[in-house]
């Protein structure tokens, strides 16, 4: 695959405010959070161009066993 095309991989995380401090924190330009309903978004770009996609499930729609990325 060619650097940068690669759009919409998804990151699961367990809290959203918290994910996008640490990659603005990091020197990133992470794009606002939309709430769709309750499912959180947030995009940014890798060092290759490749979009990325911040999300967070409410908690009453998280599935029993799913795992989440959490930033420290």
């Amino acid at each position: 695959m060619q650097p940068g095309s690669v759009k919409g991989l998804h990151l699961m995380v367990a809290d959203m405010e918290a994910a996008r401090a640490a990659l603005v924190g990091r020197g990133l330009e992470v794009g606002e959070i939309t709430n769709l309903g309750g499912v959180k978004y947030a995009g940014f770009s890798d060092p290759d161009g490749n979009l990325w996609l911040l999300q967070e499930f409410p908690p009453e729609m998280r599935q029993p066993g799913q795992s989440f990325y959490t930033f420290s």
